[in-house]
């Protein structure tokens, strides 16, 4: 598939957003900022609308190229691309509580390699960060089988998501006894990849949406960021909270959706010069190498002078580097080549 422009830079500018928060955790880190950064862990949610746009447009490219959509292909490729690097790590932390109490016991990898991590309520910082992946994974897990037999009703199979999800939220806050009853671990961030692949969708069956008046507007981009902005402070901080509770989530992913309409077709303006610039495009590719490792140095003993800011962030880049170059980019070789 030919890479979709600004993609790379939006993902760069969501793994750039959780490096701002977790440094604040850092010894170093101003004191001053620490409230603010706390905010940018909103990079989650940008990479969770990216990661379902493109994994619809991918199983929908396939659908029309071979007939039908192959789920164990689909779920090879899957692993070909996320098991490498997690479980270095996860391995990488077994072995370094040798040197480190790390406070984690066997429960921690049972929900690990199980990609049961959001399930968790007390979540250890080692591992914590993969509750991200599990829910990407529990997606991964559903949503081929759903395109396969909702093919029809898609639109309205997502937008029932979209809906439950917003209750569970609700669910979650009221009555937190009925989480797992309701799922709410999975639903009440999962709405971000569900808004994805339902702009995954609309792209694929109409690629010249991105080219509407309404998404070169100016203003309503200036809206969307500001809605943005918004959301994240309501939600953060308990304001008008029986709007930003349940749909606030949602609105902070609708933003990102249309910031991502705005800027993947070819354009001259600034900002879509800098989503693909070499730059953004290098630090998108590496992201999730990034998002695997950066949990490891932001947090810990204070004597090990590599978890300080900003030299954690220092260190954190040629890890990445090395581990996506080294390791990772071998699998996804052997991936193509299996393809063949």
């Amino acid at each position: 598939m030919k890479r979709i422009p600004s993609l790379d830079g939006f993902r760069a500018v969501s793994i750039i957003l959780i490096l701002i928060c977790h440094s604040r955790l850092s010894p170093g880190f101003p004191p001053i900022l620490i409230d603010i950064a706390r905010h940018a862990a909103v990079g989650v949610t940008v990479f969770f609308v990216i990661s379902g746009f493109l994994i619809t447009n991918l199983l929908l490219l396939e659908e029309s190229e071979s007939g039908k959509i192959h789920l164990g292909a689909f779920y090879v490729r899957r692993a070909f691309r996320i098991m490498p690097v997690f479980l270095l790590y996860v391995l990488f932390i077994y072995f370094w509580q040798d040197f480190e109490n790390l406070g984690l016991n066997k429960s921690d990898f049972v929900h690990a390699f199980t990609f049961t991590v959001n399930f968790i309520s007390i979540k250890n910082w080692y591992l914590g960060h993969l509750w991200s992946l599990s829910v990407e994974e529990q997606f991964y897990l559903m949503w081929p089988v759903i395109l396969i037999f909702f093919r029809k009703h898609l639109k309205l199979v997502l937008i029932a998501f979209l809906f439950y999800a917003c209750i569970a939220r609700v669910i979650d806050y009221k009555f937190p006894a009925y989480r797992l009853i309701s799922l709410s671990p999975f639903f009440m961030y999962a709405d971000a990849i569900v808004v994805g692949a339902l702009g995954g969708l609309f792209y694929f069956d109409n690629p010249e949406i991105v080219k509407n008046k309404l998404f070169n507007n100016f203003w309503l981009q200036l809206l969307a960021l500001a809605v943005f902005l918004l959301s994240i402070y309501c939600t953060d901080y308990g304001k008008l909270a029986i709007i930003f509770l349940p749909f606030g989530n949602l609105m902070v992913a609708m933003s990102v959706l249309f910031l991502i309409f705005s800027y993947i077709k070819p354009q001259r303006n600034f900002i879509y010069k800098q989503l693909n610039s070499k730059a953004m495009a290098h630090v998108g590719i590496l992201s999730y190498s990034i998002y695997i490792w950066q949990q490891f140095f932001f947090a810990g003993y204070s004597k090990f002078e590599w978890r300080s800011f900003p030299l954690n962030i220092a260190i954190i880049y040629p890890v990445s580097l090395a581990s996506y170059y080294l390791w990772e980019k071998p699998f996804l070789k052997l991936r193509k080549y299996l393809q063949k």
